[in-house]
């Protein structure tokens, strides 16, 4: 009889409705992990569970509430007494100058990006512990190394989820907690274009072309959310006693 490498493991990913998180989650569970789905659409997270099966634990999460957020892992305690892996994934972004933001933009961009990884951290820790251990991989993105025009709320609120991450794989190490940054590339096949209003890229577009980004940075290829997928199981199939701080993801060629 075969045994999957996550037999037994329970994982959380945020962000499971779509993209890298939803190609996550149905990768941990085809290696035998239970793998909890927090995302806000309902019907969006219903498609995931029906694609992963039994293995698969739907609970509908705003994620930048932190009441929905420890009412969620009250729900995980209960049913599990422990998390193995925690997979900040949830993101979004707004394509403004600052002086043209709303303070429904900034909230969103800060809470999403920044607060929702803070809170799942925090509700996750005790049952990180509670395993003896595990992983939290943040999802971050290169445009914190190099700037991209009409997109500083976006890299901004990840450059301190850079920050916290850092943070939390010293406060956590001794407690046999690895956190990772994986810093992603352009992926192509997400749910990123709902951030984009009308006019938005049509006006962006030139102006990254003009300023060079793309060609810097992921080139004119995209990566693919299964992809990434398969990057953060080696994460956390890796072997217990090695640390990997920053993973940084793109195609290999332009």
């Amino acid at each position: 009889m075969t045994t999957n490498i996550l037999d037994g493991k329970v994982v959380v990913v945020s962000g499971a409705s779509t993209g890298v998180g939803r190609a996550t989650a149905i990768r941990m569970a085809q290696d035998g992990a239970t793998v909890v789905l927090l995302a806000r659409r309902k019907v969006l997270l219903d498609e995931v569970a029906e694609v992963i099966g039994d293995r698969a634990v739907p609970i509908v999460t705003d994620v930048t509430s932190s009441n929905q957020v420890r009412a969620a892992f009250e729900q995980i305690a209960a049913q599990f007494g422990r998390v193995d892996v925690l997979v900040n994934s949830a993101g979004v972004t707004r394509v403004r100058m600052i002086e043209e933001a709303s303070d429904e933009d900034i909230a969103v961009s800060v809470n999403t990006n920044l607060l929702a990884p803070i809170y799942t951290t925090r509700s996750a820790i005790p049952l990180l512990k509670a395993a003896g251990g595990g992983d939290i991989i943040n999802i971050s993105s290169e445009i914190t190394l190099d700037h991209m025009p009409l997109m500083t709320l976006y890299a901004t609120t990840k450059r301190g989820l850079n920050g916290f991450t850092e943070a939390m794989a010293k406060e956590l190490r001794r407690d046999s907690i690895r956190v990772t940054l994986v810093i992603l590339g352009a992926v192509g096949d997400t749910a990123f274009g709902e951030n984009f209003g009308p006019g938005d890229l049509e006006r962006a577009w030139p102006i990254w072309e003009a300023d060079g980004y793309l060609t810097r940075m992921s080139g004119t290829k995209l990566l693919l959310s299964a992809t990434v997928a398969d990057v953060l199981h080696n994460v956390v199939t890796r072997p217990p006693e090695l640390m990997l701080d920053v993973i940084h993801v793109r195609p290999a060629s332009s």
